[in-house]
């Protein structure tokens, strides 16, 4: 115990004897990391989750618009039979996509369709590949489970 508490005494007295510049910096850059945090609290709930956002994978607005379109052909329309492939291109960046209809299926009494992105990145070799299922909540509502 003595050890332990020489140890955090000398500590303390080492920060107590920092110079005044680097004990300014610690507290800017813990505020800072702070207003940080609590800012991002208050962005929308879409903004915040975005399941297409990795490394190296980068899609634009308008990509994500003609992404959510096509996608949403799928889940939105009774009519679509599993298998129906809807694409996409945004010929601006150069990405492109497809999105099919895997499975309807039903969950927790709502009713829900599994799909599949296979989206491929102009500047990237490989084919980015997603599966997502969205229920259709009581208000009618299309959530991403």
């Amino acid at each position: 115990m003595t050890s332990l508490h020489s140890s955090t005494t000398a500590r303390q007295n080492a920060e107590r004897h920092q110079p005044k510049g680097k004990r300014v910096f610690k507290t800017f850059a813990l505020a800072a990391l702070a207003a940080l945090f609590v800012t991002s609290l208050t962005l929308p709930a879409q903004a915040q989750f975005n399941p297409f956002q990795r490394s190296g994978f980068e899609l634009t607005d308008k990509d994500i618009e003609l992404l959510v379109a096509a996608a949403a052909k799928l889940y939105q329309g009774e009519t679509a039979e599993v298998g129906t492939v809807e694409t996409w291109s945004n010929e601006t960046s150069g990405n492109t996509g497809a999105v099919q209809l895997i499975r309807v299926f039903e969950h927790k009494g709502l009713t829900c369709r599994r799909l599949q992105h296979d989206i491929q990145v102009s500047k990237v070799a490989n084919t980015f590949r997603y599966i997502f299922d969205r229920c259709k909540t009581e208000s009618g509502e299309w959530k991403v489970l």
